[in-house]
């Protein structure tokens, strides 16, 4: 009788042990206070070069070719102004205020348009309504590559975006080939 009562005393020591033991691990876990979690690591987190609001100014110059006869050509210039109007994970949509496209003495004025700029192809791609002098409607389309947004994108900075020959055009008229620059006005 006495091996059993020292029996169950040992396994109620036993016992009363697993749960103190039990409680001394799991009790920090949840009962920390927030002071002691660490502070989140914001040099790691990554974030848009462009935000919505933006204004971007779009300027440059190159050669048109005209389709059809690309050993005509005349000189073409741009200069179009764009507002970031959403920016998700890796692009921006742009919607075009206002600018202009001049091929030789032709100029054509933006009536309306948009684009999207991916931050990781490096790629844009504009598609922009434009009047010419007797109010005319005419599309253009804007392929441009090697566009490194850099972040942050500043107030004043820039940076250069080529427009290729054949995926960059003025429809049914010129294939354009410009190097331009994108630089942020506000």
């Amino acid at each position: 009788m006495a091996f059993r009562r020292k029996m169950r005393s040992m396994a109620l020591v036993g016992t009363a042990m697993a749960l103190v033991l039990t409680l001394a691990v799991v009790v920090p876990a949840f009962g920390a206070p927030p002071t002691t979690i660490p502070p989140v690591n914001d040099h790691h987190k990554v974030t848009a070069p462009l935000t919505k609001g933006m204004v971007l100014t779009i300027s440059g110059s190159g050669t048109a070719f005209k389709i059809g006869d690309q050993s005509t050509t005349e000189s073409a210039s741009i200069s179009l102004t764009a507002t970031v109007e959403r920016v998700s994970f890796g692009r921006a949509l742009l919607n075009f205020t206002g600018g202009t496209l001049t091929v030789g003495s032709e100029t054509f004025t933006v009536v309306s348009g948009h684009g999207i700029l991916n931050f990781h192809s490096h790629k844009i791609v504009l598609h922009v309504n434009l009047k010419d002098s007797a109010g005319k409607q005419v599309h253009l389309i804007l392929f441009g590559k090697n566009a490194h947004v850099p972040s942050p994108f500043n107030v004043g900075d820039h940076f250069s975006v080529d427009f290729v020959k054949h995926q960059s055009k003025l429809a049914h008229q010129w294939f354009l080939d410009l190097s331009s620059t994108v630089t942020r006005s506000s």
